[in-house]
């Protein structure tokens, strides 16, 4: 349920990451996002899958799920009342912070160069992180 903290704190989210930082980054706003993810990711230890998806949800940034894991490939999701309420008030959200700190923490934690691409579909993101070589991140 939804309290006054809690709805205070969502549009704030939304106020900065939906409106602000559009407004002021324009089309460069997935690039400077995507490396702020990383940066972010950079000053965090985190260890293993449930490591990120914990910090997902601490972070405010929604309900992060590791769907799938192969190879060289996960893919992820993230949805929740955060990611709705964001899809609702403007379809066109990034969602870049989050894939930038997913591609880093995944290479920090395999060791090997990674990378992010996101897909928007109704109420909720998929991130596919690619590393350069076969690799899996530990539960």
């Amino acid at each position: 349920m939804d309290t006054p903290q809690n709805t205070a704190s969502l549009f704030a989210l939304m106020l900065l990451r939906d409106r602000l930082l559009p407004d002021l980054l324009k089309e460069d706003i997935d690039e400077i996002t995507y490396w702020a993810g990383k940066n972010i990711a950079r000053e965090i230890d985190l260890n293993g899958i449930a490591a990120i998806e914990n910090f997902f949800t601490d972070a405010g940034f929604g309900h992060l799920t590791m769907l799938s894991q192969k190879a060289a490939i996960q893919r992820w999701q993230l949805d929740g009342p955060i990611i709705e309420a964001r899809l609702d008030d403007n379809p066109k959200a990034s969602f870049e912070l989050e894939a930038g700190f997913l591609a880093q923490q995944t290479e920090q934690q395999v060791s090997f160069g990674a990378e992010t691409q996101t897909e928007i579909s109704k109420n909720k993101v998929i991130f596919t992180v690619m590393t350069e070589v076969a690799a899996t991140l530990q539960d």
